[in-house]
């Protein structure tokens, strides 16, 4: 299955006033490392394969937090498609600091076109697809 690695620095703003970081940025950090997965891949969480418009809201998101991370450390993460569903993709992130894993979480989103009348779900285009499953240069 696809894997894909990226790094980033734990920054002042991430943290709480003990210098450790705040629960709901280990949302981010796996956000931000599946923006640069599907980059990677040659797509965008904005623009479809056609350049339309399309957004990938979220419909499921959960972490286990196994240790802190603090202000200044270096967090790598592993990012992996877990589930490839018609529309939806589900991935799993694992976070370490070192040797030591920190955090493990899933976030699931759903491929969609924005319309008058709301969201609708698309089908992920065929290439992107085919993409998730092999493993990018990280």
């Amino acid at each position: 299955p696809l894997k894909f690695e990226s790094s980033r620095r734990v920054e002042l703003a991430d943290t709480d006033q003990e210098g450790i970081v705040h629960f709901a940025r280990y949302l981010v950090y796996m956000e931000t490392a599946e923006h640069r997965l599907l980059r990677a891949v040659g797509s965008s969480v904005t623009r479809g394969p056609e350049g339309e418009r399309w957004v990938w809201p979220r419909v499921a998101a959960s972490c286990e937090y196994l240790a802190p991370l603090a202000f200044g450390d270096t967090v790598d993460i592993e990012t992996r498609v877990g589930e490839l569903g018609n529309s939806s993709v589900t991935f799993e992130h694992t976070l370490r600091r070192g040797d030591t894993v920190v955090a493990r979480g899933r976030m699931k989103s759903v491929c969609c076109r924005p319309t008058e009348d709301g969201l609708r779900p698309q089908p992920l285009p065929a290439d992107l697809a085919a993409k998730l499953t092999e493993a990018p240069a990280g």
